[in-house]
Parts: structure tokens; sequence; C-alpha cells
């Protein structure tokens, strides 16, 4: 092995164009991934609205099926949306959809955790006072309590896209040369005995979450700034 330091893995990469190499996963994994994040975040925060507020018979039933996302392992997730997604009335194996909707199943509850500890921060009133004024249910949730859940919302969209990015053990059985994706690109690269490669795509992973994890924080910390500003006003 050669171990000297040299930009020809990037290039071998990323110098052939935006129609081979490393960039069609990569742009396909960045779009999976940005349709992937709000979903689960805003799925995430309807059930954590239902479990919240909501009072019915089931209710820990729902949170703890929610949780076993989390239990079942990736290959038998991915093997799953192959069996249940490959026949009529309902065909996705093979198409982007079922690549974001593993991404998104595999996240939920991500996206459930912050919502539910968010909404038990928040009085129950605040409810009541928009309902007696004669505000929906889903009015009262987005002039409401959207506003208040902004911090647990950007949490939830961050970690969501991070693990989409990097997801694995699900996504090799529904990736397909025209549904590419990072992880699957690198695992592929790896069996081929082209570990510098790979560990050039996986450098360039790492830059392009922290790029988006510093942009979210920035986002975060403007809203501390605002809030920090209008107590000291006050």
């Amino acid at each position: 092995m050669d171990y000297t330091l040299t930009l020809q893995n990037f290039i071998t990469l990323f110098g052939q164009g935006f129609s081979d190499g490393a960039w069609p996963s990569l742009l396909d994994t960045l779009f999976y991934a940005g349709i992937a994040a709000p979903i689960t975040a805003l799925f995430g925060l309807l059930i954590a609205y239902i479990v919240v507020r909501q009072q019915f018979r089931g209710k820990k039933t729902i949170e703890f099926t929610t949780m076993l996302c989390f239990a079942v392992p990736g290959t038998v997730a991915g093997i799953s949306y192959i069996l249940a997604f490959n026949s009529a009335p309902i065909y996705l194996t093979g198409t982007a959809a079922i690549v974001i909707i593993s991404m998104v199943m595999r996240n939920v509850p991500v996206g459930i955790r912050p919502g539910i500890t968010g909404l038990g921060q928040l009085d129950k009133s605040l409810d009541e006072a928009s309902l007696s004024l004669r505000a929906g249910a889903m009015r009262t949730i987005v002039y409401i309590l959207l506003p208040l859940l902004r911090l647990a919302i950007l949490s939830a969209l961050i970690y969501s896209f991070v693990r989409a990015i990097t997801t694995v053990s699900a996504i090799v059985f529904l990736v397909t040369p025209d549904t590419r994706v990072a992880t699957a690109y690198i695992l592929n690269r790896v069996e081929d005995g082209e570990y510098g490669v790979a560990i050039a795509y996986g450098s360039i992973l790492i830059v392009v979450m922290l790029a988006i994890i510093f942009l979210f924080d920035y986002l975060v910390g403007e809203s501390r700034t605002a809030r920090s500003k209008a107590k000291n006003a006050q």
C-alpha cells in the first residue's frame, strides 16, 4: 500500500462531471434526505401532539409502537420493504419513494421524542385559550405550538437529516442504479478494495454534515439571541 498524501481519490470521485463518479449518489442522497427530514419532523410532531395532548385508550401503545422502529434491525426492515412494496397495488421497489419512506420510518422516533419533551413543557392552558377563541386544532398547532416548538423541530431536523445521509442497513436492499445513495456507493468501493476512494467519500460526507449542523445551529443561535434580547429589554 502507498500511504503518500494525494488528492487523486477526490479527483476520481468528483472530477468526472456531475453525471459520473460520486456526484449522482451525493446529489441523490442530499435530495432524499432533504425530503425525508421535514416529513420526519412533522410526522413525529403530530404523533407527539396526539400522545401528549389527547386523552384516549391505547395512547401508550401508540408511543411504544413508534419506538419499535429503533428495535427492528435495518436488514429486516429493508427486506420487509421489498416484500411489502414489490407487487400491486403499491409497487415501489426500485423507486426513490421507497428510499424516502425507509429514511422517514427509521427516524420517526427522532421526531417524536423532541416533540413530546417540548409539548410537555407547554401548559395546556395555551391550547384551551386558543380553542376558547374559536380557533381549530390545526390553527392552534400552526400559530401557537409550532413557534414555541421551534428548537425541538430544528433538533429533529438536524438529527433526522444526518441519520438519513448515513443510513446503511436498510438502504442497501432498496437502492438501484437509478436511486443511488452515498453510503451504498461507499460500501461498493470497500467491497472492490478501493479503500482510499471510500475514505475520501466518507470525509466529504463528514464535511457536508458538519456544514448542515452549523447552519441549523446558526438558526437556533439566532432564536436564542432573539429571546435573550427580548428578555433583557423587559
